[in-house]
């Protein structure tokens, strides 16, 4: 939702949200300078062109302009709740419901968390809170009361905003696993001993105790509060934040990507550039604002479908040995990193993990291994930490799970690498077999004979009916790793 509330807003074409975005004009898209046949790379480096320049404007401003344009233009479209907005509704309601955040309190730079699934309310609060240079904080719709205090507490939210239930979400009762005082508090005066920044929650479609009403927060700010609001605006910059994302921490507790305005905006005007608009592949990560990576709607079949397609304009690549830090040759595996306009601020309040993955130069370390051939088109192979040195031997997860997909038995695979006296590492393929299907180890092992290199047999075949996830489906490798060295009592 965040990332197409975005791309509503961008000056220059129509971008309805929720019914799929229009193209650009014939020849503005940068597919129409960009050769996808002739060779220019020459090592794992590549630098987007510099011929678009980059935005200085903030999310509002971006709204503004595109009002001023297009006012009676959808700008966003919510089928299934009966909601339908034109610019113009919905700059008059963003308004509105700024003005109520700074009547409730708020100041520029408090942080607000949006918690819930993709309804209107989200797309408001992401435009009214960057009018009044508050910072959204996107919190997970699937996070239960410790991981919702974590994030919390963490960034410090000073507002919640969410609504009654989402399928089996009760947010309200979740939150006050971690507030246990919400319910015989006033609304706007929450004292929490374990949420000690929480002063303010709004449902979105109901009141209950200690909470303000959306509808409230709406009728809250009047005349003055509008004026504190224009004289507010004039003072943002593009460079401050405006957006905390956490990470799904498949390694860890979640971070707080922060991203600012110049981030937000540019990445989402790049894409609307280079996309046909319809024919959506991409490669990207949260702290990369996110989109680094973008095929063009011209390109073949395969590289639609084995790559990832070609750098960002005012973006840098290169691909380097994790163990040398040296340039790894074309077509051949390594680390990807990524420079320029669309690297985060940094991990909020947390500058020990922003400097693990930042370095002094500003090259963000993805943690993704990829290559990247003499067209510059990337290929994600996997994550530096799943790949397996077995023997002196590097070997790469992935391409053993796309072969073991293609068994017909095999419903789903995920390779990881389990600790071997002798090899160092062994491989371990955890496979969930078809419905009805019965199959064995040895199976496996006979299929792989002759069709993939013996190296890359699995030495451990284990049937498995599930795997270890994070709360947004992601699978976390470690844990399934401590699961199999644990099963084989390794």
């Amino acid at each position: 939702m965040a990332a197409a509330a975005r791309l509503a807003a961008l000056p220059r074409r129509r971008l309805p949200l929720l019914r799929g975005p229009r193209g650009a004009r014939p020849g503005s898209a940068l597919h129409t300078r960009i050769s996808s046949t002739t060779p220019r790379v020459t090592n794992s480096y590549v630098q987007g062109t510099l011929d678009v320049p980059l935005l200085t404007k903030t999310v509002g401003q971006c709204l503004d302009e595109t009002v001023q344009r297009f006012p009676d233009r959808d700008a966003l479209v919510f089928s299934r709740d009966g909601v339908r907005k034109t610019f113009a509704q919905l700059k008059e309601e963003v308004d509105q419901a700024a003005a109520g955040l700074l009547a409730l309190g708020l100041k520029k730079g408090d942080r607000l968390g949006m918690w819930g699934p993709n309804k209107y309310e989200w797309a408001l609060m992401q435009f009214a809170t960057a009018q009044a240079g508050i910072i959204l904080v996107s919190v997970n719709p699937a996070y239960q009361a410790r991981e919702l205090e974590f994030v919390i507490r963490k960034v410090g939210c000073k507002a919640l905003v969410f609504p009654t239930q989402f399928k089996t979400q009760k947010y309200y009762d979740i939150l006050k696993q971690a507030c246990p005082e919400l319910e015989k508090s006033s609304p706007g005066g929450i004292k929490s001993k374990r949420l000690p920044d929480l002063s303010i929650v709004i449902m979105v479609d109901s009141k209950l105790p200690g909470t303000f009403h959306m509808s409230e927060v709406m009728q809250a700010g009047d005349s003055s509060h509008i004026k504190q609001l224009r004289a507010l605006q004039q003072t943002l910059s593009c460079n401050e934040p405006i957006n905390i994302q956490f990470t799904s921490g498949t390694t860890g507790s979640p971070k707080g990507a922060t991203l600012s305005h110049r981030n937000i905006v540019n990445n989402a005007n790049l894409i609307g550039l280079r996309l046909g608009i319809s024919e959506q592949v991409a490669y990207g990560t949260t702290e990369n604002s996110p989109v680094t990576f973008m095929g063009f709607p011209n390109d073949s079949f395969a590289r639609r479908t084995e790559t990832v397609g070609c750098i960002f304009p005012h973006t840098e690549a290169k691909i380097e040995d994790s163990a040398t830090g040296e340039s790894v040759p074309l077509n051949t595996p390594g680390e990807l990193q990524i420079r320029g306009y669309c690297v985060m601020l940094g991990y909020w309040d947390d500058p020990a993990k922003t400097s693990e993955v930042v370095s002094d130069d500003r090259w963000y370390k993805t943690g993704d291994l990829a290559s990247l051939d003499e067209h510059g088109y990337c290929k994600i192979i996997g994550r530096c930490k799943d790949m397996i040195i077995r023997g002196g031997e590097n070997i790469y997860p992935a391409e053993i799970e796309q072969f073991l997909h293609t068994h017909p038995k095999v419903e789903e695979v995920q390779v990881v690498g389990v600790k071997d006296s002798r090899m160092g590492e062994e491989i371990c393929a955890c496979i969930r077999v078809r419905v009805g299907q019965k199959c064995t180890e040895e199976d496996i092992k006979a299929f792989c004979k002759g069709k993939i290199s013996h190296f890359k047999i699995p030495r451990y075949v284990v049937f498995v009916n599930q795997y270890p996830l994070t709360v947004s489906g992601k699978i976390q490798k470690y844990k399934l790793r401590e699961q199999m060295e644990k099963h084989l009592e390794l």
